[in-house]
């Protein structure tokens, strides 16, 4: 089967699955294949490469390993493995992955031999994989990768957590930024977990709080297990305190019923893990960004309103992605998921000159 005839099954299945792919067609696919690996046929054929001809080889088998929490992480590494026609065995949490499951169900059968789907993760599968892509926790990939030879690559995607930066207050910022926090309920590396604003974050504290309202209403976060409930209550809770003592550096903004979103505002600029499911953070931005702490080390995306003005304020940050607010949860298909060129980090090359 050729890239361009994968490409065009491959187009077809995903128009159904928008919400975590987003939206593209097969010549958006050859067009991707193009960029990376320099010709829309080097999958395919010898082909001009400077004075030589080189030929793009898949390594295969990959094997994915991906996490429950994250469908749409899942889903894209799939789409990469598949279209540059490797074999592709994922393994799959124990709790399962319906999304995946169902977008197995419906390939076609030439492309059905290239995707296995397992709940376990045998030492001999994990030995022929050529290519091991790990989503998960840092402890979590730091255990797949000791089974790992040095013969076998291997892209990690570990703990990874994003931030959004305003320049001023504003409704519509209040709303693009919303929808970074809710989308997927913060269950990725995508996800804001603190809103910086560089002039009067608590009024945008406020503005925050009825976006996240409006956004609820319009797409129900859904139930969460009782541990994490309990997390959000027992944050909202010292906070709450925190606020009652020195109210001019503390504001707790919540749902009236359950634990549906959480914003708190605090005035410092201390980065550190919301405890997710639409909990975020609001604080001051830094002069110094050293305030920022150590947890930048783990930044994906910088999400910035306006993108072009606050560029300069971020790069010191070397984020491995930058984007306009809003757009947080949506990155484009070519782009370099965690710093990495997602096709051509999947392929050898075989040269003839």
């Amino acid at each position: 089967m050729t890239t361009q005839q994968r490409a065009d099954i491959l187009a077809t299945i995903c128009a159904d699955y928008t919400a975590f792919l987003g939206e593209f067609s097969a010549d958006d696919l050859i067009d991707w294949v193009t960029l990376e690996l320099q010709h829309d046929e080097a999958l395919d054929a010898f082909v001009p490469y400077g004075d030589i001809r080189s030929k793009a080889v898949p390594l295969s088998p990959v094997v994915h390993v991906v996490s429950g929490n994250t469908p749409h992480a899942a889903l894209q590494s799939i789409l990469r493995g598949l279209l540059l026609g490797a074999e592709n065995i994922v393994k799959l949490p124990s709790s399962g992955l319906p999304e995946v499951e169902e977008f197995a169900g419906k390939l076609p059968a030439e492309l059905q031999p290239l995707l296995t789907l397992s709940p376990r993760l045998d030492q001999a599968t994990l030995s022929k994989a050529k290519a091991v892509v790990a989503i998960g926790s840092d402890e979590a990939i730091a255990a797949i990768h000791s089974r790992l030879s040095a013969h076998q690559r291997f892209i990690p995607h570990g703990h990874k957590l994003s931030i959004g930066l305003i320049e001023q207050p504003s409704t519509d910022a209040a709303t693009k930024a919303a929808r970074d926090i809710g989308l997927f309920n913060q269950q990725g590396c995508l996800s804001l977990h603190t809103v910086y604003v560089k002039e009067s974050p608590q009024e945008f504290a406020r503005m925050l709080a009825t976006a996240m309202q409006r956004f609820e209403e319009d797409n129900p976060r859904g139930p969460i297990s009782v541990s994490e409930s309990g997390a959000i209550s027992n944050l909202r809770e010292t906070y709450r305190y925190h606020a009652a003592v020195e109210p001019e550096n503390y504001l707790l903004l919540e749902s009236k019923q359950g634990t549906a979103w959480t914003i708190i505002f605090e005035n410092n600029a201390h980065l550190v893990p919301s405890p997710l499911n639409r909990t975020v953070y609001v604080r001051p931005w830094p002069v110094d960004l050293s305030e920022l702490g150590s947890e930048t080390q783990y930044l994906s995306t910088i999400a910035l309103e306006p993108l072009d003005e606050l560029l300069e304020e971020v790069e010191p940050l070397s984020p491995p992605r930058i984007c306009s607010l809003g757009e947080g949860q949506q990155p484009p298909l070519i782009w370099h998921h965690d710093g990495f060129p997602p096709l051509s980090s999947l392929v050898s090359w075989r040269d003839i000159h």
